[in-house]
């Protein structure tokens, strides 16, 4: 999209706000420290609870991303396929034009003249 509406510009705030809003008192909410710990692995770490939280939710994001990247993966591919046939077809229509202006302007072959 070259340039977005005031509409979607609006829509985007109206979705936004109350989700950064919601982000930041759940921060300001949860500062409290837990222990975390990683069953195989040795140690662990002392983290606000928010922090948690956060990681998870942007975790959740990215996997959900990638799944939703390969998903439309078939339909990148159809897309570049008629790109692709869409230059060879307007190279073709471009050559069968050059040719026919071509035979345009050939002299038409002479005439004889019945006697």
């Amino acid at each position: 999209m070259a340039r977005e509406s005031r509409i979607a510009k609006l829509a985007t705030s109206i979705v936004t706000l109350p989700i950064t809003v919601g982000v930041v008192l759940f921060a300001v909410s949860n500062r409290n420290i837990v222990e975390v710990q990683f069953w195989p692995l040795p140690g662990t770490l002392d983290l606000p609870l928010y922090v948690i939280g956060l990681v998870t939710m942007v975790v959740g994001f990215l996997i959900g991303g990638v799944i939703a990247w390969l998903g439309a993966g078939e339909s990148r591919h159809r897309a570049r396929m008629a790109e692709r046939d869409i230059r060879s077809l307007e190279t073709k229509l471009s050559n069968t034009q050059s040719e026919t202006k071509k035979a345009r302007t050939v002299a038409p072959p002479a005439t004889i003249a019945a006697e």
